[in-house]
């Protein structure tokens, strides 16, 4: 969960991402829609740019593993760094460029720097990039953060050639997690990735001591940067007098910044009065040459501009009630490159984060009122293009609750999470106040939902319980106005706790029933009335239902189409599960493979999605395979899956086959563990139907081990039916859940020599599976059946049978 917006006079508030959907441009096609892809964006060369070789050769950051820029604002870094990037793209070398900023987590550190990486043309997430192999083996993924990390670093050996990433404006990361994240990458850095970082301050906790002491890195800091007489001679064109040039140097002490303001108000006609014995430089180099010679309303116009982190003049002008504010910002002199632009994208052109800093705190001190109006108008313009986590980033700045309620409930998370994936529906709800929740019910569906998936049950439970009551049971927005529409994101929710297996499923639960009526209705949004079918699907799946299952995953694929990148591909998995359980594996195969490769074009938006996939494929390849695991296959951690919001076929696919490789490497005991530490996240997350499953593995292991006894006091102890009968009932049970407990049992019951009794067992679950297509437990059932006879000494029972 992220943290809460507060409502800060200097917080960086952006105006407008670079396409419809509210993110990153999609060049690659893998972008999250809440991504700015202008932080992954080369920034351009600004007007006036003098080049600098000597500096530039020093500061060629390949030639050591680390080097950093570490100087006060307007000391020309980015522009520095940004030049050195440009040359090594245009010699051939991949160098990948991310800005830092004050918001980012763990989460969205990881991402933005796999998205700056495939930006630079390094593919982090191929269908050959299982996790978990090179140095990536080494991390503990069991976050998500890490788990993209893991994946960064196999690409980057992958990659193999020498490779940069420039990390820009570093003194912004506050978040200790998203510096460990940083950290984490500079310690597995593989030997071809080199390094070059710019900063203010270096941020608290950031790892770089040993790359200095071991003599691998560098600094350059302010006295490095500053502009010689030379230079400055350079910058004016040689236009300078040699008093002038003398003055200039003396007044700027060689500031970049500080030339570009004087150069400006010099072109301008600006009579070049002394800076004075300022405590600010800053403010006194803008106030006293910036705005000299500005008329006031241009003033009042950049003072706006700085609340925003694009220029975007129809925006401004709405949000400002201005007009024709374009014009006037292109006639401005005296923002000549002070403005700056990222990728050659003109709707990038942003101001220098310098001069941006100062005027926001001014615009905050002068006028709070007008500060918190813009902040409201830049919310309701995004909110009405569509950019829906920044109109509420903007409400938040605005503190205008009422505001960002208003948009979080007409915005409607449930689709956001539908079209966009998980990770929009998290960064959604980390604009929402405990005050915003309380208020807008619907929202607070939208937090429970984010801590349900995210594995925080008791908080989901005690959100819901709060939410219900003020809602009239769900029924009922602000101000007891009745909002019928409310009743399926409230079924939705519902249906999570069903899918996640946190509650019994039966052909007659109510919630079903509900969600099959509300699927056939035609007046219900077709993506909401989609992932109730896909639901349905899902369900009717897991009771072994899957003629009628597939019929809803067709309804699902005919309302959701194939541009949901996060939800498409689990109408494929659900498809595949079921052919793989009727012994379908060609078609299985088939399935997993169409939905991986749609989920890997989405992977930025939701790693989730490739990550189930992977696990379902390797499971299916050992159903098919006797040459054992794929080597490139690791364990995934049960943590990272619950953050993930896997359901009860991700979680037993992955246990088993990682309880499987530690019993195959280590013995039963690491078996044991590993499946005892899936138990006790399963425990705590309250999700029953896993916790079953796994009673019934640990019962399994057990035996193999040789410990029967044990296996049996295991039995009673984790409540595991105490009639075989009961073993095989498909009304209180997942089709998993049977397959584990009455395989469990049978081996139970042949490790104690009671031979009659496992005969009867596995003869009813031969005719079970039989009757209901479950080919893989028939096969199962019939193995154990061998295994019985040869225990018992019947040589002829022991052949193997047809099926």
């Amino acid at each position: 969960m992220q943290d809460k917006a507060t409502t800060q006079p200097d917080h960086k508030s952006a105006s407008r991402p670079r396409d419809a959907t509210g993110g990153a441009s999609n060049e690659s096609g893998s972008a999250a829609p809440w991504l700015h892809g202008h932080r992954v964006e080369v920034p351009d060369v600004v007007a006036g740019y003098v080049e600098r070789p000597e500096l530039q050769r020093r500061c060629s950051p390949m030639n050591r593993q680390l080097t950093l820029l570490q100087a006060p604002g307007g000391f020309g870094k980015t522009a520095l760094l940004a030049r050195c990037c440009r040359r090594l793209r245009d010699e051939g070398t991949a160098a990948a460029w991310l800005s830092l900023d004050e918001e980012d987590g763990p989460g969205a550190v990881a991402t933005y720097l796999t998205l700056a990486f495939e930006r630079a043309g390094i593919e982090t997430f191929d269908s050959s990039g299982a996790p978990g192999a090179g140095c990536a083996q080494e991390l503990q993924t069991d976050t998500q953060a890490r788990y993209r990390i893991g994946l960064l670093i196999r690409a980057i050996e992958r990659h193999d050639a020498p490779c940069l990433l420039v990390l820009d404006e570093l003194e912004r990361l506050a978040n200790p997690e998203a510096v460990d994240i940083l950290n984490t990458l500079l310690r597995h850095a593989p030997r071809n990735l080199r390094f070059a970082m710019a900063f203010r301050e270096r941020p608290t906790g950031l790892d770089i001591a040993m790359f200095l002491l071991e003599g691998r890195g560098e600094t350059l800091t302010a006295e490095d940067l500053r502009f010689s007489r030379p230079d400055i001679a350079r910058f004016f064109d040689t236009r300078l007098s040699r008093r002038e040039l003398a003055s200039v140097a003396s007044n700027s002490a060689g500031w970049p910044i500080a030339l570009r303001i004087y150069r400006n108000a010099r072109q301008t006609g600006t009579a070049a009065a002394a800076v004075g014995d300022k405590s600010d430089t800053v403010a006194a180099w803008i106030e006293s040459r910036l705005w000299r010679g500005m008329a006031d309303e241009d003033r009042e116009l950049v003072l706006d501009m700085a609340l925003f982190d694009w220029i975007d003049p129809e925006l401004i002008d709405e949000a400002t009630d201005r007009r024709h504010s374009g014009r006037r910002i292109e006639a401005m002199i005296s923002l000549t490159g002070l403005l700056q632009t990222t990728g050659g994208d003109p709707s990038t052109m942003q101001l220098h984060p310098l001069i941006k800093e100062y005027c926001a705190r001014r615009r905050f001190r002068e006028d709070p009122s007008r500060f918190r109006s813009i902040h409201a108008g830049i919310a309701r313009g995004l909110a009405r293009r569509g950019h829906v986590v920044d109109a509420l980033r903007h409400g938040a700045e605005a503190g205008d609750a009422r505001l960002v309620g208003e948009i979080g409930s007409r915005v409607n998370g449930i689709n956001l999470w539908i079209g966009r994936g998980f990770d929009a529906l998290c960064a959604m709800d980390g604009w929402l106040s405990a005050d915003v929740i309380a208020a807008y019910p619907r929202l607070a569906l939208v937090r429970c939902m984010v801590l349900a998936t995210s594995g925080d049950m008791e908080g989901a439970r005690r959100v819901y319980q709060t939410a219900a009551v003020e809602s009239a049971g769900f029924t009922r927005g602000p101000e007891g106005v009745e909002d019928p529409e409310m009743k399926i994101d409230h079924l939705i929710v519902l249906g999570l706790m069903l899918v996640f297996g946190c509650s019994r499923l039966t052909r007659y639960e109510p919630t079903l029933t509900a969600f099959a009526e509300f699927a056939r209705d035609r007046n219900v949004d077709p993506l909401l009335r989609g992932i109730l079918r896909h639901g349905l699907c899902l369900a009717l799946n897991e009771m072994t239902e899957f003629d009628e299952a597939a019929e809803w995953a067709r309804l699902a694929r005919a309302d959701l189409g194939r541009d949901t990148l996060h939800v498409s591909p689990h109408i494929d998995y659900q498809l595949g599960l079921a052919a793989m359980a009727q012994g379908r594996t060609s078609d299985a195969a088939r399935l997993y493979d169409r939905a991986l490769r749609l989920a890997r074009i989405g992977h930025l938006g939701n790693a989730a999605t490739v990550t189930a996939g992977e696990i379902l494929l390797t499971e299916l390849e050992l159903e098919r395979s006797a040459a054992g695991f794929p080597r490139s296959w690791s364990p995934v951690s049960p943590r990272l899956l619950g953050e993930w919001g896997a359901w009860l076929d991700v979680y037993a696919a992955n246990t088993c086959m990682a309880a499987e490789l530690a019993l195959r490497d280590s013995g039963v005991d690491r078996a044991l563990a590993v499946v005892q530490n899936a138990a006790a996240f399963g425990r705590t997350t309250e999700r029953s139907a896993l916790i079953t499953f796994l009673s019934a593995l640990r019962v399994s292991l057990l035996v193999t081990g040789g410990r029967s006894e044990e296996a049996a006091q295991a039995w009673r102890s984790d409540d595991l039916p105490g009639c075989d009968e009961d073993c095989l009932d498909f009304n209180s049970y997942r089709w998993r859940e049977v397959e584990a407990i009455a395989s469990a049992r049978l081996q139970l019951l042949i490790a104690q020599d009671e031979f009659d009794r496992a005969r009867g067992l596995a003869s009813s679950l031969c005719a079970v599976a039989r009757e209901r297509g479950l080919v893989r437990t028939l096969m199962r059932a019939l193995a154990l059946s061998m295994r019985l006879e040869h225990r018992a000494g019947d040589a002829d029972a022991a052949r193997p049978a047809r099926a």
